[in-house]
């Protein structure tokens, strides 16, 4: 599952040039699967990722909480053009930089490899989304890159939580193309209501989840998935428990799409 800091700057300005070009093709209004968000949402909330990013690149001696919160323009097709213009000084600023420069990494300490792996799945989801919603034609990963953009979205997503409520049944999902699992602990946050996860130990989970690594990381973010491709066993409650975690929609029927191979 080994991707190089290299390979995370190509899938960064690959992905975040397509989504830029896809994004383009929309107007504001227009909604992105899984969730029905809106084009203008989306474009604004990626390009304050983006952003927030390459000041602390460029500004390594100030603390991110110093800085100004950005403020994305209100109008649409200067805010998609704002992306590329930000994604190109994330892409300088990170070859300049090299993978070990260290970096403040949400509140912990971080290097610029971690900094583009994170952007590079940003940017990957944000081209899955918004070329759906263009009616375009989407991006095939490679299933080493797919698997471990499954490990950062589970990795970035999981609880940070020390007082929650876990379960002591395990959910595992599994890709059957690179053999890489990973196994989840389902909870609730004492402090209120919502379920949450966290990556746990192998065990015997009593669920699974599993299908090549392009079609469960897509899976994992809330796509419909066939069936027959992605497969769910095991307890049922321990699924609807994890869809629920992951906050997953309720399940649309599947429209064909064009792919290309790339990656």
């Amino acid at each position: 599952m080994t991707v190089l800091f290299r390979e995370h700057l190509d899938l960064l300005e690959m992905h975040g040039r397509a989504a830029v070009h896809s994004l383009g093709q929309l107007s504001a209004d227009d909604a992105l699967p899984p969730r029905g968000e809106r084009a203008r949402s989306a474009a604004a909330d990626h390009w304050g990722t983006l952003e927030v990013w390459a000041r602390s690149l460029e500004n390594p001696g100030l603390h991110w909480r110093q800085r100004a919160e950005p403020e994305s323009s209100a109008d649409y097709p200067t805010l998609v053009r704002g992306i590329a213009a930000v994604l190109d000084r994330l892409v300088i600023s990170l070859l300049s930089a090299g993978p070990d420069a260290s970096i403040d990494y949400f509140d912990r300490p971080g290097t610029t490899a971690d900094v583009a792996r994170l952007l590079a799945y940003e940017a990957i989801a944000v081209a899955h989304a918004s070329s759906l919603a263009a009616g375009g034609a989407t991006m095939v990963l490679r299933p080493a890159v797919a698997s471990d953009g499954i490990d950062q979205t589970l990795g970035h997503w999981a609880s940070s939580e020390t007082e929650s409520v876990w379960e002591p049944e395990t959910v595992a999902i599994r890709t059957t193309d690179t053999d890489d699992a990973w196994h989840l602990s389902l909870g609730r946050a004492r402090s209120n209501s919502e379920g949450e996860f966290r990556v746990v130990a192998p065990g015997v989970p009593a669920a699974v989840v599993e299908g090549p690594a392009d079609h469960v990381l897509w899976w994992v973010h809330g796509y419909a998935t066939p069936a027959d491709v992605v497969r769910l066993t095991g307890a049922p409650r321990r699924i609807r428990d994890l869809r629920s975690v992951l906050m997953h929609p309720e399940e649309e029927p599947l429209r064909p799409r064009r792919r290309w191979f790339l990656w």
